[in-house]
């Protein structure tokens, strides 16, 4: 699913997007023109079509592609639309794409985003050039990367109660994370998998690539 937030590389972007083989690409409203600009064809656009470029939207439907046109006043934002076709279309994993930069209650409520999903049973990430960011809610997570990236782990809606962190510089058992704090910041992987589990809580885990 491609947002219309912040793009600061379109090569490598288009190229994260095309390594990970998806069923089915959801533009919502202006991530159409960051489709159209890595030469990607979205297998939907949804929206209120407010942001989306003339020339793109017109290329679009020429192309065939299959756009659900919203109202620009409505309870849900056109993200949530996404989020609810991309889970009738029968997908168990949701990868969110320019949700960061530009104005912050977007950022914060992209992010806001993930335990929505998480909440609806789905599995979702955000993932940019630079940094992918992660749920776990009262679960365990192996995070892929390599020696030296650096990882994160926030709690999220509340204080997370037995975090353990293995595989990272700074390893944690069963330990506390009080809401608010930086306790999390900047771990940094020993190797290229690291594991975190959280027994009672929610975490948001940020890894830099």
């Amino acid at each position: 699913m491609v947002l219309n937030g912040e793009v600061k590389d379109y090569e490598k972007l288009r190229s994260i997007i095309l390594s990970k083989g998806y069923t089915h690409i959801i533009a919502i409203d202006g991530g159409a023109n960051h489709l159209y600009k890595m030469g990607i064809k979205a297998d939907y656009i949804v929206g209120d079509l407010d942001s989306i470029d003339k020339e793109v939207f017109e290329k679009s439907k020429e192309h065939g592609i299959e756009y659900y046109k919203y109202p620009c006043k409505k309870n849900e934002t056109d993200s949530e639309l996404g989020i609810i076709l991309a889970i009738e279309l029968g997908n168990m994993c949701i990868d969110i794409y320019a949700a960061l930069g530009g104005r912050i209650d977007h950022e914060l409520s992209n992010i806001g985003l993930l335990y929505y999903i998480l909440k609806k049973g789905v599995y979702p990430r955000i993932i940019s050039e630079t940094e992918d960011i992660y749920i776990l809610e009262n679960d365990e997570m192996a995070i892929e990367g390599k020696k030296g990236d650096i990882v994160s782990v926030i709690p999220f809606k509340g204080d997370a109660n037995g975090v353990t962190l293995r595989d990272l510089e700074y390893p944690l058992e069963e330990f506390d994370l009080e809401y608010s704090t930086p306790r999390g910041i900047s771990n940094v992987m020993l190797n290229d998998e690291c594991h975190i589990n959280v027994r009672d809580g929610c975490l948001l885990i940020v890894k830099q690539k």
